[in-house]
């Protein structure tokens, strides 16, 4: 039985999708906006009348602010009065576990593995999808309700059951996160031919600190920023600040919520180093590599995801929902959504049975002249 009740929510949830997007390709008399809505009405109705089994109202509810906001963005949510300040705190932390997630064939999927958490320690990789968290489907379950319950699983220091399907989806297997201590790398540094490499994994709270003290005896030569995702907005503007002296280094802007645009501040050590994207880039890592870019750093790698949205909660009277209120803005102040940050120049990355880092490669050859002057 409960498979048919899955079943239901998920046709539901595609139908409200659907109408969903009708509303957002363009439609926009009013007539065409409620003979929509009365559609939708009367889906919910029929279903409340004729299924076979009797329906929880509020899990249906639910499905269908899923399907309608997830058209919207992936993280996109109506969250109840209670729920606000959990909400906001979930997301400006690190990912439960270390297991930052999107979505992927309509379930749940890893996104970002940060290094040293669980979430590393149990072997888990980008893209691989999560069909069950224990024994629970994640399809058709909103992303922020996942990553709440994780976060609350962690708190109570409690072991979490993942079934796990390859990034191929071939095979499947059992995955267990442990609990235990960890903190998020905000980044390294490494010295290949003489040239420092300073890689960013994440910008949490306190990172453009911390990135600084990595750039107090000169800024590195190369700045990597593949694979970055996960992190807070005003961290990545903080450390693209640390290497622009002067003029604008990132704006957004938004219908209703107007525009903002950030300009650098004194103090940088106004050497713009070579930036390294691909198209695991996303997000901060958009904000940051286009903010670069901007000042007249070079990008090499490939086109970035194009998933950078300004998000706020945004309230009307009890309803709460967390949504895109803005669009940041690339160097040529056009959306970063959809398209990216384009390099300046495109180059092919490894294949992954195969060994060496094409795009670093290339970095190391293009400053290899300033090497030698400098020395």
């Amino acid at each position: 039985m409960k498979r048919f009740r899955i079943a239901l929510l998920v046709t539901s949830v595609s139908l409200v999708v659907f109408f969903a997007g009708l509303l957002t390709a363009g439609l926009t008399s009013k007539e065409t906006l409620f003979q929509a809505l009365g559609n939708l009405a009367e889906v919910v109705h029929l279903v409340e009348a004729e299924y076979v089994d009797e329906l929880d109202p509020a899990v249906l509810a639910t499905s269908l602010d899923a399907g309608i906001l997830e058209s919207v963005d992936p993280w996109a949510a109506v969250v109840t009065e209670d729920q606000v300040e959990a909400y906001e705190e979930v997301f400006s932390s690190p990912p439960p576990y270390g297991l930052g997630l999107s979505l992927r064939l309509g379930s749940a999927a890893v996104r970002d593995v940060f290094s040293g958490s669980p979430a590393t320690d149990a072997g888990l990789v980008n893209w691989e999808v999560i069909e069950k968290i224990d024994g629970v489907y994640t399809r058709g379950r909103p992303l922020w309700q996942l990553a709440l319950d994780l976060a609350d699983r962690e708190a109570r220091g409690e072991v979490v059951n993942l079934t796990v399907m390859d990034r191929q989806v071939d095979e499947r297997r059992e995955v267990v996160l442990a609990p235990g201590e960890w903190q998020p790398v905000h980044a390294k540094v490494e010295v290949n031919e003489d040239a420092r490499i300073l890689t960013i994994e994440s910008l949490t709270r306190g990172s453009a600190t911390a990135i600084a003290a990595m750039v107090e005896e000169g800024a590195p030569e190369i700045l990597d920023l593949r694979g970055l995702v996960w992190g807070l907005e005003d961290q990545a503007v903080a450390v693209a600040d640390l290497f622009v002296a002067h003029g604008t280094i990132a704006a957004w802007t938004g219908r209703e919520a107007g525009n903002e645009i950030i300009e650098a501040t004194a103090g940088a050590v106004d050497v713009l180093p070579m930036v390294l994207v691909n198209h695991e880039t996303e997000g901060v890592g958009e904000i940051l590599a286009s903010a670069l870019q901007r000042s007249g750093a070079v990008l090499l790698g490939q086109p970035t995801m194009g998933h950078a949205p300004h998000m706020e909660i945004v309230r009307r009277g009890d309803l709460n929902l967390w949504i895109p209120v803005g669009r940041w803005l690339g160097p040529d102040d056009e959306p970063l959504r959809g398209s990216g940050v384009a390099p300046d120049e495109e180059i092919e990355p490894a294949q992954e049975e195969s060994e060496g880092d094409p795009v670093l490669e290339r970095a190391l050859e293009l400053i290899r002249p300033d090497l030698a002057e400098a020395a």
